[in-house]
């Protein structure tokens, strides 16, 4: 789970802003607040909602997580850049480094991963277990400005010979470029692999032109527990006038489908297919909106994910692909595996969803968050949104430390704080006051009458 997430110095933000899912003096909606009873465990928040006006920098945030989400978990390439966007209006912060935070709930334990970037080299970084009176060093990394990499860590169970390897192997190894929690996995060292996998595979985050993908794929023809039925449920629950939802095979000549850059790709996806006649690898094709299978022998199986309509009064059905459905539609569609796998597992997962509202009436967007808090009771998982939609400015929807606001001082730097800040009573009227400005992150809208050239 995520306790809290900082970051300075990187697209919009200039100073160091903070992000957190603590909770604050709030005591309503108690059962929004997840603990362990089976022991002294923190207290987090299930869900973060996150207003701002256009360009504020909400989804910027979410760009910062989803950058550092990439650099740990795909790494760097030997002599590659570092595609880090430091804020480019002050000529002080262009060639200053930008910083990224972590604090993270991982399987009972807590941890505080850290990295300090520049487009060339990882200059700092580190990783502690936090504990309830003291911080536990795991390892500590510099780099100088020769790109040479000195590594500090705390104490392992290591032997004498282990850690020769360990050094040798894997600090040695590190590239300037390249983070050391991504070096380690890479080579195989076990110790730090849980925060890795964290971010590869606990934090999810999904724009509003997300699509469908390989795992709906997977999940559906495997239908893992139960994943089609689920689905049906959620999708028929919206009264979207759909009365099915299948995988229809289609007969498409895959080199249609891929370029030869992607074929050399795939080709390496089958050769590391494990040694089991079962084990497919599964490809999507935005463009065509299709699912491509592919076992170990190169045998391609080729499927078109279709809504089925009842035609009225006739006993026969039509599919309909599913660019044919309406954009809120097609949005559900993208949403509703992730409210699956929020609610019919005890995973840690975070979701984290920009524009929450797009395409969507708005009691359909409050309808989803009041579907994952009133079903992730007790559950570890969060969801974490940005929204247009004031309609959830309601004390009897959300806790006040769970709203929060991002907008630009006058320097044009997004600044983020909550509604927490204001200790707004229990019984006033969030969304008039933030309508009226009251806590600002508003759009500053002209007066019709300032067009002169449209008179």
């Amino acid at each position: 789970m995520l306790i809290r997430f900082t970051v300075e110095n990187f697209l919009s933000f200039k100073n160091e802003v903070e992000f957190s899912m603590v909770p604050g003096r709030a005591r309503m909606h108690r059962d929004h607040v997840y603990v362990d009873d089976r022991r002294k465990d923190i207290r987090l928040l299930k869900a973060g909602v996150i207003y701002g006006a256009n360009a504020s920098g909400k989804t910027n945030l979410i760009k910062a997580m989803d950058f550092a989400q990439n650099l740990i978990v795909d790494g760097t390439r030997a002599n590659q850049s570092i595609a880090s966007t430091p804020f480019l209006l002050d000529h002080n912060t262009e060639m200053q480094t930008s910083k990224f935070h972590f604090e993270t709930k991982i399987g009972g334990e807590l941890y505080a991963y850290s990295f300090e970037i520049d487009n060339k080299q990882i200059h700092h970084e580190s990783l502690y277990q936090i504990r309830p009176a003291s911080e536990k060093l795991l390892f500590k990394r510099s780099t100088d400005k020769n790109g040479r990499t000195k590594v500090e860590f705390g104490n392992f169970p290591l032997s004498a010979e282990q850690h020769e390897q360990f050094l040798k192997y894997t600090v040695t190894g590190t590239r300037a470029n390249q983070l050391f929690l991504t070096e380690s996995v890479q080579r195989n060292v076990k110790y730090f692999a849980d925060v890795y996998d964290w971010f590869q595979n606990r934090l999810v985050l999904l724009y509003p032109h997300s699509i469908p993908g390989a795992e709906i794929g997977i999940r559906y023809v495997n239908n893992e527990d139960g994943f089609q039925e689920k689905y049906r449920d959620l999708i028929q629950l919206y009264d979207l006038d759909i009365d099915d939802i299948a995988f229809r095979r289609v007969d498409v000549d895959p080199d249609q489908l891929f370029s030869e850059q992607d074929k050399l790709n795939i080709n390496q996806l089958v050769s590391d297919l494990p040694d089991d006649p079962s084990a497919t690898a599964v490809l999507y094709s935005p463009h065509r909106q299709l699912f491509v299978f592919i076992d170990k022998s190169n045998q391609y199986s080729i499927f078109q994910f279709v809504t089925v309509h009842q035609v009225k009064h006739e006993d026969r059905s039509v599919s309909f692909e599913l660019f044919r459905e309406s954009d809120g539609t097609i949005r559900l569609f993208e949403l509703t595996p992730a409210l699956i796998r929020l609610l019919s597992s005890n995973d840690e997962i975070v979701f984290v969803v920009d524009e929450l509202d797009r395409s969507f009436h708005a009691q359909m967007t409050q309808n989803i968050l009041d579907i994952f808090l009133s079903n992730s009771v007790g559950k570890p998982c969060q969801l974490i949104v940005t929204t247009h939609e004031a309609g959830l400015l309601n004390l009897d929807i959300l806790r006040r430390d769970e709203i929060w606001f991002i907008e630009k001082d006058r320097y044009a730097a997004s600044q983020v704080y909550s509604l927490e800040e204001f200790a707004p009573r229990n019984d006033m009227d969030i969304e008039k006051g933030y309508l009226h400005g009251r806590f600002g992150a508003i759009p500053i809208l002209p007066s019709y009458n300032v067009v002169d050239w449209a008179k």
